[in-house]
């Protein structure tokens, strides 16, 4: 009687089984990665102990010295013409030609005669003959000049060095000179006179220069006279 008296049970459907996907593999740790073993390197072999000597260092060679460092009176100069080397070398020809008759001639009369003593006299014009030849490039590279703006700055000379300088108001004449030897090269020499000396030279200068400094001195010689 009791089992008849129960209310009824409800009917619950099983839930649908879910389908099963293919078995997953299970992927265990990446492998590391291998490592080089490391040799151990070779001890770098000892250096060669210098072997002891009795000999004492040498002491440092000494710096050289040429001519061709500064000069006095150099800096900011503006230099002739190069073309000047050339022609001093032909200008020089007669000069040359006459000391190599000289040494020739004393040499000829030493043989002949047996006086020795032109043997001496010969050292003379092959010294002369000798320092034209090598110094005229460098005597012609120690020229320069400065056109500043109250005076003219001449320098020159190689062993024995002058430079000069020259206030435009002290200036009384200028002067253009041109040799056969300066036209053919196209240059030209500048002179002037002061009032206390005979003057100054420049040589070497290219026509057009020349004439520039020319007119330069000119004018501002009188310029500076006249605000006198």
């Amino acid at each position: 009687m009791d089992a008849m008296n129960q209310p009824p049970r409800e009917f619950v459907e099983p839930p649908e089984p879910r389908p099963q996907g293919p078995a997953q593999t299970q992927r265990g740790p990446a492998p590391m990665p291998r490592v080089p073993e490391r040799r151990p390197e070779a001890a770098p072999a000892p250096e060669p102990r210098p072997e002891p000597s009795d000999r004492e260092p040498s002491d440092p060679p000494a710096p050289i010295v040429t001519d061709d460092g500064p000069r006095i009176g150099a800096n900011g100069l503006k230099p002739v013409s190069p073309k000047l080397i050339p022609a001093r070398y032909i200008a020089g020809i007669p000069g040359y030609v006459i000391g190599v008759l000289m040494i020739a001639a004393c040499l000829v009369l030493w043989w002949w005669q047996g006086w020795w003593w032109l043997g001496l006299v010969a050292v003379i014009p092959a010294i002369t003959v000798v320092q034209g030849l090598l110094f005229t490039p460098r005597r012609a590279r120690a020229i320069g000049y400065l056109d500043g703006e109250d005076e003219l700055i001449v320098a020159s000379g190689l062993m024995f060095r002058t430079v000069v300088t020259v206030p435009y108001g002290r200036i009384q004449s200028v002067k253009i000179d041109e040799g056969p030897v300066d036209r053919s090269y196209g240059l030209a020499k500048i002179s002037f006179t002061t009032a206390a000396d005979a003057g100054e030279t420049l040589p070497g200068l290219p026509k057009e220069e020349a004439e520039r400094l020319r007119e330069l001195l000119t004018r501002r010689g009188i310029d500076t006279m006249a605000a006198l």
